[in-house]
């Protein structure tokens, strides 16, 4: 299968939400979208993105792209606290599928109690990857 190219459309998509999520208001302070999505109306292709009216805006387009690329799911999903959830999106082509001795390295930043979800999600990621190699 060929790997997906970028457009110029998407590297200007993929710029807006990185700068989006460092930049953008807070979600308090704007209406009629969301903060992750603030800086399409910025953006060079604001008026001829599909996201103006159709059914698959470039940002999903972009999202599949990237998944192909690396493996890593991107979407607009929040998981929440829920581990499983969080370790579903987060642990796939991570360095805790080539290193799962060093999970513990998670209690850095998050509580103690969801170390046992975390090692659920994960024992599912690795196990799923040794089934589908690439």
């Amino acid at each position: 299968m060929d790997k997906p190219q970028l457009t110029d459309m998407d590297i200007y998509c993929m710029t807006r939400m990185i700068q989006n999520s460092f930049q953008a208001p807070e979600e308090k302070d704007i209406t009629n979208t969301s903060r992750p999505f603030y800086g399409c109306m910025y953006c060079k292709y604001a008026f001829v993105c599909r996201s103006y009216g159709s059914t698959k805006p470039n940002f999903k387009i972009v999202f599949e792209k990237l998944k192909n690329l690396t493996g890593i799911p991107v979407g607009t999903y929040f998981p929440g606290n829920d581990p499983e959830g969080i370790g579903s999106v987060f642990f796939p082509n991570s360095y805790y599928v080539e290193h799962p001795e060093m999970l513990n390295e998670l209690e850095r930043i998050h509580p103690k109690s969801m170390m046992d979800g975390f090692k659920a999600s994960l024992d599912k990621v690795i196990a799923c990857s040794k089934e589908n190699p690439d």
